[in-house]
């Protein structure tokens, strides 16, 4: 009988019940969930204590779904719609969000709505494989876009146009990254690209990048030396799959060697580290 007694205690004490916790306690907890938005989202219908823990915009300053990013290409469509969730991470956030990932879902409406609703501190964005977004809201996106500092429109369809309007609406831009598909995936959009276009655009308005990837794009030996030319403080360049840069003089090799501290040359391999695709997004397709 006593033993009996004794059990029901211990497991009546290993049950533990979250809602007494301190409040302090438990924002202090959920504040490290900053930037998992979907965790977010999940935890704020835990209960009514958790919820208004939730509702602190300070807890919403990173919008990421970079989660979402291997679901789309391995798993199952979602089960939720994940726009409804972005706008709702945008809403809890009262406009003081400054990092936002949005790879692969983002279209011309939502990305209007979350320059609309930023109050102006947005400082990195990725839109990785967005490539239905236009280049009318990208430039529009662009011009509420003062503070930005990092950029990813690799697999978008955007034009030099664009990039230049980019260029020139966010002159704090130090990380870009442009990284396009093989041509059989671009048709007329990647034809469009066998010029310097892109590479006449980056050098004339983003002077002060320190790291830029432009994977497969067709720039010359000519537009590499312009962007060299008007970047100095470039610092990461990754040229992988750069077709026309295969046959570049040994001078200029030799100033991408000794000019730039981590390089990816149009030969190399891509089969980098997980460290080094943090550092300079997604992989090459």
């Amino acid at each position: 009988m006593a033993s009996r007694v004794g059990t029901h205690i211990k497991r009546h004490r290993s049950r533990r019940d979250w809602t007494e916790i301190p409040y302090d306690i438990t924002a202090s907890i959920l504040s490290r969930l900053d930037g998992d938005t979907e965790s977010l989202a999940a935890a704020e219908m835990v209960c009514k204590t958790w919820r208004e823990i939730c509702k602190d915009p300070k807890l919403w300053r990173t919008i990421d779904f970079h989660s979402n990013r291997t679901i789309y290409m391995l798993g199952p469509p979602r089960r939720f719609d994940i726009v409804k969730m972005c706008r709702h991470a945008i809403h809890r956030s009262s406009g003081s969000f400054i990092n936002v990932n949005v790879d692969y879902f983002c279209k011309d409406e939502l990305l209007k709505y979350i320059t609309n609703s930023s109050a102006g501190f947005i400082r990195h964005l990725s839109l990785f494989n967005c490539n239905t977004i236009t280049d009318e809201a990208l430039c529009e996106a662009a011009l509420r876009l003062p503070l930005l500092e990092e950029l990813d429109l690799s697999m978008c369809k955007v034009y030099s146009k664009s990039l230049e309007v980019v260029g020139r609406c966010c002159p704090l831009l130090k990380s870009f990254k442009f990284n396009n598909r093989m041509a059989k995936y671009n048709h007329r959009w990647y034809y469009d690209r066998f010029d310097d276009k892109d590479a006449i655009a980056i050098s004339e308005t983003m002077h002060g990048l320190r790291l830029l990837a432009m994977q497969n794009n067709e720039l010359s030996c000519n537009g590499l030396e312009k962007i060299l030319d008007s970047c100095p403080q470039l610092q990461i360049l990754d040229l992988r799959k750069c077709q026309k840069l295969k046959k570049m003089s040994t001078e200029l090799e030799i100033r991408c060697v000794e000019r730039i501290k981590k390089l990816w040359l149009p030969s190399d391999p891509c089969s980098e580290s997980a460290a080094d695709l943090n550092m300079l997004g997604k992989p090459c397709n």
